[in-house]
């Protein structure tokens, strides 16, 4: 399973052209004058103002060089302070050997780059035109378990076998052996590295199956 795009609400679509196109130094498309693109590798994201009135945000995790984890910190920490966890601006993930750092954009927006021990490496000065692709994004729903019923009906399981349940846990769901996730969250649940709390905004997902995944205006979990 790969994300090859995806839609994301903003009601900050200028000072988000600005942040992507002038401080992380992206190459930006735009579509309308209410939305605009941007290739991080292999994903597509797309940013759009289009009748939103809320202040949207979300979490999504790029994949970086296995090799570049430091390199990378030291070029985001130029240009934009990192979140802190417990007083740490950087974590360690035992469990699938990768390092990620955190930081948010304007439209507080908890973007992470992660360094996984499997990632290929580089040797180009890193730069944003190093991301590989995106490899997570969090599904804010209102049932858990249900929304994890509809994935399984394309294959899309419990990584490890983890049982959904609808705690305060993070429930990654993928398919195949990528390392790429959808990640289910409850409302309400404290983002990690943040202090915001998980809030259901419409966005939309396409998977490389060309199915399409999302939560719609109504703020309903879809698979389309």
């Amino acid at each position: 399973m790969n994300i090859n795009q995806v839609i994301l609400k903003t009601k900050r679509l200028e000072e988000m052209k600005k942040f992507y196109r002038d401080f992380l130094e992206l190459p930006i498309e735009i579509v309308t004058n209410g939305s605009f693109k941007i290739n991080f590798g292999l994903t597509i994201v797309e940013f759009t103002n289009v009748n939103e009135a809320k202040e949207p945000f979300y979490h999504f995790a790029f994949d970086i060089p296995k090799n570049q984890f430091q390199a990378a910190k030291e070029w985001v920490k130029q240009k934009v302070t990192l979140l802190k966890e417990e007083d740490q601006d950087e974590v360690y993930f035992a469990s699938i050997k990768a390092n990620s750092l955190y930081f948010e954009d304007p439209s507080g927006n908890i973007v992470e780059f992660i360094a996984r021990l499997d990632n290929p490496s580089s040797n180009v000065p890193f730069t944003a035109a190093n991301i590989i692709k995106m490899s997570e994004i969090s599904l804010v729903v209102k049932d858990k378990v249900q929304a994890a019923k509809q994935l399984r009906g394309l294959s899309i399981v419990e990584r490890d076998g983890e049982e959904v349940t609808n705690d305060n846990t993070l429930s990654f769901m993928t398919k195949g052996a990528l390392p790429v996730y959808l990640l289910l969250v409850n409302p309400k649940r404290r983002w990690f590295f943040s202090n915001k709390v998980a809030t259901v905004f419409p966005l939309d997902i396409m998977l490389d199956s060309k199915i399409n995944i999302g939560v719609n205006d109504d703020n309903n979990f879809y698979i389309e």
